[in-house]
């Protein structure tokens, strides 16, 4: 049967980890703490597949890429990519989990558009087997082409859809709309969509549409002026973009390498620099030292000098002489026997004594000294080397920096090229959307006046309920005479609106209407999507001894058999979005993520948790 599945939501950046929830085939539980991301996962997918914006929380800043794996109905893969503020959807035909560099094998717009199949809503509905479907867009008959956002709002259901009083077949409140609404509920019931309408403009309509023709005409030309006459058409342009990508892939692996290469040689400059300062530095003390130890040497030199000529001049100092002794000063009469030997004597002594003692440091000195020139010659030696190898460096990172110029400048011409290509296929595009515009306007595409729409048949609408009764009765909600009204859009529990009930049975009576409707599509072979996702299904509150559930309808056992029911029978795709914990038997089977905003228990959010942000959780535990 034609239906899609869902296989990853993946949020990738540069110098991020890859933000990823993988989906099981059968059931996918995503629960946990408030605040870490559970329904960001449901926007992010509504945006994936066609949603205007997405309103980006904090912990995604850095996230450049969105990825959405899809499992075709023809059980082919792909993947699809679009920015966090990007009108633009890129399509893989792969799985693919990681940021994404290379170019796209299809490039298709976001929003939906009846007048051109280059579009998200258009590829999928062609996959599915809706594309071309019509839809009443009023009760006289008025047909639009079907959108794949008008089934989607069917089967993903946000949190605050999921309890809203508007039925689960309308959008919001407002009869603006109502009929389409209706009217898809149909196609996917009958599995047939309008007949097409016989349209024809009225005379005021017409010329409205030649005033519009006239605009579009001037946007047109004007648009077709900025082209490149040498540029090439659309499909020359593509091609010239895959191989300005697939260029810019390479040039980007040569520079990397080249880069790399530059980035060592820099850090080996950078060592051998600081290598030789630190010889230049030692140079410049030993020099220092070889100075300052020179003229202690001079001194003890000349001090050597000094006492040999005492020594020697000692018979010149007196000794033949009679009188005052010339040594201490002694008068004759006060001169002992061998006065003048003693003296003498003492002098030698003295004069012997520092000579020797000035020997033994000069000796030393002069040790030290040929140390130091040894040091010096050795210092100056592996200076040399090192200044040899820094111009050897020195001349490899020229070399390197010529060779690297070439690939900097191929680099840059690339992107300028990618930049003109891009911006000449924008041109086209808008073009194309122009053009599209305006062939609808000149095929007449005016206020339909054909057959009235139908309603659905009653036996569908008899089947259909009973469906939703045995999707309660599997859930445990003993619900008798529920019932689908399509000319009020409701859904009644005996003669009790589902408006008129609280918000845990209406969450309840919303999900079983999604669910049953998938099974029924996937049953009868019908389109559908294929896959339902629901956002706070069961609103609970859990406090001990108190109730699970918060209606005196809803007994405590709905939310283990909610989530066995949906594992074991039910036949499409199933993601739930809760609060609550899960049963334990649904856990160990299903694919279950909780998300704890604990950093050390379990998975803290859909982002990876940040070091600062560990950092801030383990102070306001007190660890």
């Amino acid at each position: 049967m034609p239906n899609l599945r869902l296989l990853h939501l993946t949020f990738a950046g540069i110098g991020r980890d890859p933000a990823r929830v993988v989906f099981d085939p059968k059931l996918t539980v995503i629960y946990g703490a408030s605040d870490t991301g559970k329904s960001f996962v449901t926007e992010a997918i509504d945006y994936m597949l066609g949603a205007r914006k997405l309103s980006m929380i904090p912990e995604a800043e850095g996230y450049t890429q969105i990825l959405l794996g899809l499992q075709l109905p023809d059980s082919s893969v792909i993947t699809l990519m679009r920015g966090p503020q990007s009108s633009k959807v890129s399509v893989y035909n792969a799985d693919l989990r990681e940021l994404i560099y290379r170019a796209a094998d299809l490039e298709l717009t976001a929003q939906h558009s009846a007048r051109s199949s280059k579009n998200l809503s258009r590829y999928l509905l062609e996959r599915i087997g809706l594309d071309g479907s019509l839809i009443s867009t009023n009760e006289t008959g008025g047909t639009k082409l079907l959108g794949f956002r008008d089934l989607l709002h069917l089967c993903l259901i946000s949190e605050t859809r999921m309890v809203s009083k508007v039925s689960p077949v309308l959008r919001a409140t407002g009869t603006s709309g109502q009929t389409a609404h209706k009217s898809v509920l149909k196609l996917l019931l009958t599995g047939e969509g309008e007949p097409p309408a016989d349209d024809r403009p009225s005379p005021g309509q017409r010329r409205v549409h030649k005033g519009k023709i006239s605009l579009l005409d001037e946007l047109i030309l004007d648009l077709q002026r900025q082209l490149d006459p040498n540029g090439g058409n659309e499909a020359e342009l593509a091609g010239q973009l895959r191989r300005v990508l697939t260029h810019q892939d390479e040039a980007a692996l040569s520079l990397r390498d080249i880069t790399g290469l530059h980035a060592r040689a820099v850090a080996r400059r950078a060592e051998l620099s600081v290598t030789l300062g630190q010889y230049e530095q030692r140079l410049g003390e030993v020099d220092d030292l070889l100075g300052r130890f020179g003229l202690l040497r001079n001194q003890y030199e000349s001090d050597l000098a000094r006492l040999e000529m005492v020594n020697e001049a000692g018979s010149l100092l007196g000794y033949f002489r009679t009188g005052t002794c010339v040594f201490c000063g002694a008068e004759p009469e006060h001169q002992s026997a061998n006065h003048d030997s003693q003296e003498t004597t003492a002098l030698h002594t003295a004069v012997h004594a520092e000579s020797t003692k000035t020997q033994q440091l000069l000796s030393d000195l002069r040790l030290t000294i040929d140390d130091l020139r040894v040091q010096r010659e050795e210092l100056i030696g592996k200076h040399t080397v090192h200044v040899a190898r820094a111009q050897e460096t020195d001349q490899s990172i020229a070399h390197i920096e010529d060779d690297m110029q070439p690939l900097q400048n191929e680099a840059a011409e690339l992107m300028t090229a990618r930049s003109r290509v891009e911006a000449q296929l924008g041109l086209h595009r808008r073009i194309q959307e122009l053009e599209d515009v305006r062939a609808g306007l000149v095929a007449d595409g005016a206020v339909p006046g054909g057959r009235p729409s139908t309603g659905i048949p009653a036996g569908i609408i008899a089947e259909f309920d009973r469906a939703i009764e045995r999707t309660l009765e599997q859930w445990q909600v003993r619900l008798h005479d529920v019932s689908y009204d399509q000319y009020s859009a409701e859904l009644f529990v005996g003669d009790h609106a589902r408006a008129g009930h609280g918000k845990g049975m209406r969450a309840v009576l919303h999900a079983s209407f999604a669910v049953s409707l998938a099974e029924y599509c996937l049953g009868k072979e019908h389109p559908h999507p294929g896959f339902v996702v629901l956002d706070s299904p069961l609103v609970t509150y859990r406090q001990p001894g108190i109730r699970r559930t918060d209606d005196p309808d809803l007994p405590d056992s709905v939310i283990d058999y909610f989530y066995r029911d949906l594992f074991r029978r039910f036949t499409g795709q199933a993601v739930v979005v809760e609060n609550g914990d899960p049963p334990a038997d649904i856990v160990e089977q299903a694919h279950v993520y909780m998300f704890s905003r604990d950093p050390h228990d379990h998975r803290f959010g859909f982002f990876p948790v940040l070091p600062d942000t560990v950092a801030d959780e383990d102070d306001a535990a007190g660890r």
